[in-house]
This record gives structure tokens, sequence and C-alpha cells, in this order.
């Protein structure tokens, strides 16, 4: 996956986790996803190993609306909640104006996971939580630092359960330590930007793209789409 600014938030989607409240001084949030506060913010992602590597990325919040955009690849992942309940997912590439929407029942058959999108974080990865602490408030938020150890990657998560949002995800294995942070936060107030206006893109319906194979489009993004476990190809 190109856009790095998510990796270590989406590599874990669909792991199971061990919570272990006897040892948590601040209990795992229970996060309501119905009623998330409205934001918006932009994110600064660090890998650093043997290659070190910076990527930028921007979230729009409402609660009918989540929008990932990676300005490293000029490309968006768009949630959109209809007056059912139900969510609608488009892979947005703005360089060629073109989305790929993923229905309903497209994203239950592919088992595609839309929670962690909303928070910038895995929810397993808080409730595989072992010790956590208060910390000092974020930008006058209060916050809560989780540690966990999910398949050999160590995590320290900065959460701010006002906000239901993770304000900073250190992820450590190896020699590999990968760091995704808020650098601006609007909560309240206007935001230098908002969600992405598609109205005069091509929308291609996941169901079509079988019949799309010499698509000059479809065949160059191929393998930036998901397959039916919820990863890309």
């Amino acid at each position: 996956m190109k856009n790095y600014c998510a990796i270590i938030l989406y590599c874990l989607l669909g792991i199971g986790c061990t919570f272990h409240c006897d040892e948590l001084s601040e209990p795992v949030p229970i996060i309501n996803t119905q009623n998330l506060p409205p934001l918006a913010a932009e994110f600064v992602t660090t890998i650093s190993g043997d290659d070190s590597t910076v990527n930028s990325a921007r979230l729009v919040r409402t609660a009918s609306a989540v929008e990932w955009t990676y300005l490293t690849t000029n490309t968006s992942e768009l949630w959109t909640k209809t007056s059912n309940d139900l969510w609608f997912y488009s892979k947005v590439f703005h360089a060629d104006r073109q989305v790929i929407e993923y229905s309903p029942v497209d994203i239950n058959l592919l088992g595609i996971h839309q929670q962690w999108q909303q928070l910038a974080i895995n929810p397993d990865i808080l409730h595989a939580a072992t010790s956590t602490k208060p910390a000092a408030d974020f930008r006058g938020w209060k916050s809560v630092i989780y540690t966990s150890e999910v398949e050999g990657i160590t995590y320290e998560v900065l959460w701010l359960p006002q906000l239901s949002i993770a304000a900073r995800v250190i992820a450590k294995q190896g020699k590999q330590k990968t760091v995704t942070e808020i650098r601006t936060l609007y909560v309240n107030q206007q935001a230098p930007f908002t969600f992405s206006d598609i109205t005069h893109y091509r929308t291609i319906e996941y169901t079509d793209l079988g019949d799309m194979e010499r698509d000059p489009f479809v065949m160059k993004i191929q393998h930036e789409l998901l397959d039916h476990h919820g990863h890309l190809h």
C-alpha cells in the first residue's frame, strides 16, 4: 500500500486481541461510533529504520462521512453512511478524476472494516492494552497513553477520549519505528480543508470492474483495489 500514513493503522484489521483489564489504571475506552464529534486533522507519519520516510494525510470526519486524503499519492478513501446506517466505500484517484465505489453488499462480501478510519487506530490495538497512564493534555484535550503488543509489534497510543481519536501512534518492530501523529487539529472551528469535491469524477462500481479489464485506468490501478480479504492486491 503506497499511502504509508495509514500503514500501521490499516495492517492489523481483523486481528483478535486479548484485553487484560486487571492491569489497567485507565479503562479501555468504550467507543460509540454512532456519535463521534466532527473534526478535521492533518497527520504526519515518520517511518525510521534502514531508510526514513515521511508522509502526510488529512482526515475529515462527520457523523455520516469519513475521508482520508493521502497527500503523497493524491488519493482518498471515502466512507459515507446512508440513512439506513449502511456504509459505502470509495477509493478516489484525484489525478485521474476517477472513483471506484463499493456498495454495502460489496463491503460485507469482501470483509472490509471501516471503524479504524473513524478513529485513526484499529480498536483492537486499544483492546489489547496491558498498561495505561494519564498524559498531559493534548492541545487542551484530555489524553491517555495505552501500551500494547500485537503480533510482535509494540504500540504506544496517545488517545483523546473526548474526541475518540488517536493523536499519536508509535509502532516498534525490530529496527523499524513508525510514528503517526496529529500535526494540526480542528474541532469546533473551520479547517482549511474539507471533503473532496468528486461531483464531476467518473464513478465505477466495483461490480463492473470484471467487464473493464481492458480499461486503461482500471489496468493502471488494479493493484490498489481491495480483494476478497479486504486487502490490497
